[in-house]
């Protein structure tokens, strides 16, 4: 079984391609919303599919106080699985002041609240880096301890920054999403998927206690984007955690995170 914790499944065509390129191996997928587009659209569309499970957003440019009326709501009725934020993409911090209703309506829920967080993916080269450094996630982390924080894509490519927040705090989780792309050779894909492999061992030597605190995610979003890649993301998992690792990876800690 396989919970994978991160995608954009927004259309009829992309769940199709999502779970033929899945082969039965993933039974629960957590669908992020984007900022500019409609909570409502996406619980709509993820209402009528019992396998995925939407997760909601908050444009922070816009009333925050009213969004979160409605995910409150959502949340009451069991309709939602966390909010997340997209620093760089929007230009602030995560430990500023005007997240921190949010962060007070995730631990009230007791729902993540979860982070883009690293390398962005920005055709119109709008967003800024350093909001979407992982480091600012550790004050956050440090004024709610009791909200689950997500650093989504192990903060490609601050792995090793991500890891310090991690292991120093117990409220905050990562995953593994958003960084294999589709490749123009089958060379050029071994070649990354066996320096995403070297990169986190070398994360791990340093900060082995994390390995309980990574989930697997794809960030897949459609087969005419990059980010469509779901099987080397299994194979990284096998590669890297021994057996029972592979269980917490796989579903365990998901189940934790976003499901009680």
């Amino acid at each position: 079984m396989i919970i994978d914790v991160h995608t954009h499944i927004y259309n009829e065509k992309t769940f199709k391609d999502y779970f033929t390129k899945a082969k039965n191996k993933v039974a629960k997928v957590l669908v992020m919303a984007w900022f500019k587009y409609k909570l409502e659209d996406l619980i709509k569309f993820t209402d009528t599919k019992d396998n995925l499970y939407p997760v909601g957003t908050v444009d922070v440019d816009g009333d925050i106080e009213q969004q979160l009326e409605f995910s409150k709501k959502l949340f009451d009725d069991k309709k939602l699985f966390g909010i997340k934020l997209y620093p760089g993409y929007q230009y602030f911090y995560p430990a500023d002041d005007k997240i921190h209703p949010i962060a007070e309506v995730c631990q009230k829920y007791n729902k993540p609240l979860i982070f883009h967080s690293g390398d962005v993916y920005d055709p119109e080269n709008s967003a800024i880096l350093k909001y979407s450094h992982p480091v600012h996630i550790d004050e956050l982390a440090v004024k709610f301890p009791k909200c689950k924080i997500v650093v989504s894509h192990v903060g490609f490519p601050y792995h090793l920054e991500t890891a310090n927040i991690v292991s120093k705090n117990e409220n905050v989780f990562t995953e593994i999403s958003g960084t294999l792309v589709e490749c123009d050779s089958k060379k050029e894909a071994k070649n990354m998927l066996n320096q995403y492999s070297k990169d986190l061992e070398r994360v791990f030597n340093y900060f082995s206690d994390i390995k309980s605190r990574i989930m697997f995610g794809t960030d897949y979003g459609g087969e005419d984007i990059p980010l469509n890649q779901i099987e080397p993301y299994v194979k990284l998992v096998k590669k890297l955690f021994n057996k029972k690792e592979q269980e917490s990876v796989f579903y365990r800690l998901a189940e934790e995170v976003y499901f009680t």
